[in-house]
């Protein structure tokens, strides 16, 4: 009797063990491939130039840089899916990828710039902005991937010595460049203000009043007039349906 006990419970751990490591074989496999779509994406359509702004001793000036480090391929990017309505890339982060724009905000949850379903999905604009970046507030969408990836790296602003060496992030589209300032990010509700697309500019004074008095840094610069934002969001996990809000003010360079 304890011998048939004993059996039918190593039988059923052995099945747990396979499959656990059955789900940790997925899991690994599944952000090998993401990682691999993207990299091959941005070796693909992008291109780093040389640093930009250097001083006598061979080192990066810490002004407000008037020079993308980047290059990008629209063209080519637009043959690959037509959906691709930017780039976004920040320097010493593994932010840099394309920003898709679909005709729901779960088309791009789950699903890779190649059609492929992923859970690393894409960077995605909200599908109630327009792609111009006219709305008082638009909404950049990416998934807080346990290994790093996607915008992982935007909840690190937790801490000012990250926004201290990453006050600048860069925003590509096919007709413009932005330097996005980044300005204050805070951790907040799923369902919070921001994620509706604001009407007035009132009503941006007043959600920037709130970002800035909750911003877990505090910025060296600020822009004496406003007049739209671009919110990066991203998953927090200090609560249930917490997110990471990063608030920049695009600033066009070319």
């Amino acid at each position: 009797m304890h011998r048939t006990i004993s059996n039918i419970l190593i039988i059923v751990f052995s099945a747990i063990i396979a499959f656990s490591g059955f789900r940790l074989y997925t899991i690994f496999h599944e952000y090998h491939e993401g990682e691999k779509q993207y990299e091959e994406t941005a070796s693909s359509y992008v291109e780093e130039k040389p640093e930009h702004t250097k001083d006598p001793d061979n080192t990066m000036v810490d002004t407000s840089p008037q020079t993308c480090p980047i290059s990008v391929d629209f063209d080519g990017l637009l043959e690959k899916n037509s959906d691709v309505v930017g780039w976004i890339y920040s320097e010493g982060t593994q932010i840099n990828y394309p920003v898709m724009h679909g005709e729901s905000n779960d088309a791009y949850l789950y699903t890779m710039i190649n059609g492929e379903y992923n859970s690393a999905g894409s960077i995605f604009m909200d599908f109630r902005n327009n792609p111009d970046l006219t709305d008082f507030n638009t909404i950049i969408y990416g998934h807080h991937m346990k290994n790093g990836s996607m915008f992982a790296s935007l909840h690190q602003y937790i801490n000012q010595d990250f926004y201290d060496e990453h006050k600048y992030i860069w925003y590509l589209t096919p007709d413009h460049i932005y330097r996005l300032d980044v300005l204050a990010g805070y951790v907040g509700d799923a369902e919070a203000e921001i994620y509706t697309i604001f009407v007035s500019k009132d009503e941006l004074d007043s959600y920037l009043s709130f970002a800035e008095n909750r911003s877990t840094f505090t910025p060296d610069h600020r822009a004496e007039q406003i007049n739209g934002i671009i919110a990066l969001s991203t998953c927090s996990y200090e609560y249930d349906n917490a997110r990471y809000v990063l608030v920049c003010v695009p600033v066009m360079i070319d």
